[in-house]
């Protein structure tokens, strides 16, 4: 039997929110993962998380010899290596980012990306890093 009017609508907001916060606990694991994996410097773990069609975007401000963008999993895990440097004295925490969970990484207390990762059915499918100094100065 189907709820009418008040009822019905109330129960509709409820269920859309108890799936809204399902999405984000899983969102919320993957960018752990994902964490976890680059501060272990663990390819293995980091390819398991991408996506088969991944992408991976670096807005470095138009910097000349930026890393440019790389589709696929070799090619994301070279580019996020790249991009973050290596794990030693790397900070990556969880921030929000434009209203989502993200990542501040980090060196020396200094900002050096934030990174944007989207998902779905648990695996990683784009990131998107600023690295553009101007753009970090808030951070």
């Amino acid at each position: 039997m189907r709820r009418s009017g008040r009822a019905g609508r109330s129960a509709r907001i409820r269920s859309r929110r108890r799936g809204s916060t399902r999405r984000e606990a899983e969102h919320a694991a993957l960018i752990e993962g994902f964490r976890d994996a680059c501060l272990a410097s663990d390819i293995a773990e980091l390819a398991r998380l991408l996506g088969p069609e991944v992408r991976v975007v670096v807005d470095s401000g138009g910097a000349e010899g930026a890393p440019g963008p790389a589709a696929g999993i070799t090619a994301a895990v070279t580019l996020l290596r790249v991009a973050l440097g290596a794990p030693a004295g790397l900070r990556l925490d969880l921030r929000s980012v434009n209203g989502r969970p993200g990542l501040l990484a980090s060196r020396d207390g200094r900002p050096t990306a934030v990174v944007v990762v989207e998902g779905r059915r648990g695996l990683v499918e784009g990131v998107w890093l600023v690295t553009d100094a101007g753009k970090l100065r808030h951070w």
